[in-house]
């Protein structure tokens, strides 16, 4: 459950680095329980032939070894070893016919987006090569492809609502927060903001990156300002 409270998706709005450029707040989805690797390169972003690579840093290692396998002091040698570890991961779309080959080598289809029933509800739906929905749970990993959708295609800023009301930006990138994590709060650290969609007009959503080694992008509501320990 409190890998649950954790939104997958990323919506990179701004400019674009030229391809070869490290993009160190970006990086690639693998699941729940995998460490990220970073985006080291982007080219044709929102076009038919955008990609993207990414590669694992010792970092993102190391965070991940303390929050997955505390004490254990080979951890990080171990995982950086691994052929995993040594991989070029890539992600490419086509933005004009809502097709993405994510980084698992498989080929997928927009299906339109979940409904706020639950988790990543607004996010992108994918169908398999075989016509099958891949779910949004953590087994399924549908939102780790919305993810990488959404990095390689984000969305046009729109237009603000008849009212002209915006939400305020709460945090703002640098801030250290504290972010909800299960049933508790992990420390945090905002890497930038961004606007989206949501489920009654555009919302600030804030990427983050928690001491425990994970990366995410969360509303303000599962945000707060550190409370003295």
């Amino acid at each position: 459950m409190q890998i649950r409270t954790i939104l997958l998706s990323l919506l990179f709005i701004g400019s674009v680095p030229a391809a070869g450029a490290r993009v160190e707040s970006e990086w690639l989805a693998l699941g729940s329980k995998h460490w990220a690797p970073t985006v080291v390169s982007k080219s044709g972003i929102g076009t038919a032939n955008a990609v993207a690579e990414a590669r694992v840093t010792r970092e993102s290692i190391r965070g991940w070894c303390e929050n997955w396998s505390p004490g254990d002091r080979g951890c990080v040698e171990r995982e950086m070893a691994s052929p995993a570890a040594r991989t070029t991961y890539r992600a490419s779309a086509d933005c004009t016919r809502g097709r993405i080959v994510a980084a698992d080598g498989n080929s997928y289809q927009l299906a339109g987006r979940w409904d706020h029933s639950d988790i990543g509800g607004g996010r992108t739906r994918w169908r398999d090569a075989a016509g099958r929905i891949v779910g949004r749970d953590n087994a399924s990993g549908g939102l780790g492809i919305s993810q990488q959708w959404e990095l390689l295609c984000p969305e046009r800023p729109r237009a603000a609502p008849p009212t002209g009301r915006m939400p305020s930006v709460r945090f703002v990138a640098g801030q250290a927060v504290e972010a909800r994590y299960g049933s508790g709060w992990v420390r945090a650290r905002v890497d930038s903001v961004q606007r989206v969609r949501g489920a009654s007009g555009p919302e600030f959503v804030y990427n983050v990156r928690l001491e425990n080694g994970l990366r995410s992008q969360l509303p303000a509501r599962m945000l707060r300002e550190p409370r003295r320990r």
